[in-house]
């Protein structure tokens, strides 16, 4: 079934869910309305949001959410967080990609 983002966002927020990642195709720009409120409320919850290499996102750069590296990373807390970093970054150094 297909959801919108800030469905997703909702559903980490309110414990439905532990995780949702965000891989775009190559050249697509995430738009920060996409985004933002759903950051805001994941947040507040006790969740953490980063690109896909654990940098927190930056609205402050316009429309899109520039120098975004690869992906969106939500997750209902910083242990699970970490853990799915690393694995992402152990994919990446194992691929070639």
């Amino acid at each position: 079934m297909r959801v919108y983002s800030m469905v997703k966002y909702a559903a980490i927020a309110r414990g439905d869910a532990e995780l949702f990642m965000k891989f775009a195709r190559t050249g697509y720009k995430e738009k920060i309305w996409d985004h933002a409120a759903g950051v805001v409320i994941v947040e507040e919850a006790g969740g953490v949001v980063t690109d896909a290499g654990g940098r927190p996102l930056d609205f402050s750069k316009g429309p899109y959410l520039e120098g975004l590296d690869r992906g969106i990373i939500v997750c209902s807390g910083a242990t699970l967080h970490e853990k799915i970093v690393d694995a992402v970054y152990a994919s990446w150094d194992s691929s070639s990609l």
